[in-house]
């Protein structure tokens, strides 16, 4: 997981260490090639995501970087939106970016 497995992820993050240390075993148990990053192919290997139409969107969301990949301290912040210690404004947030498709701050009608 590179040196992003050393940031203090409680700082980034709405977990306690207890959560984060099953998280870091359910990341490494989804990174099957063990690159440290998550591929969309990876992410779809969750039976509850192979249906859901927005995970490319949130994927997308997710990888902060644009590499076409999830790593660590991506799949971490990402996941911490959908906790219920979240701040509900932050969740909010989340919820408008998945419909903001070219990112310009407005969900557009697509013609």
């Amino acid at each position: 997981m590179g040196a992003d497995a050393s940031l203090p992820m409680e700082m980034c993050s709405n977990f306690d260490a207890y959560e984060l240390r099953r998280l870091t075993r359910r990341f490494k148990k989804l990174d099957v090639d063990g690159s440290g990053s998550l591929s969309v192919e990876e992410f779809m290997s969750l039976p509850e995501l192979q249906q859901n139409p927005l995970v490319q969107r949130v994927i997308d969301i997710f990888d902060e970087d644009d590499n076409g990949e999830v790593d660590f301290r991506e799949f971490i912040q990402g996941i911490s939106q959908f906790s219920v210690k979240g701040d509900k404004n932050t969740k909010l947030k989340f919820a408008f970016r998945i419909y903001d498709m070219d990112r310009d701050g407005f969900i557009s009608n697509e013609s």
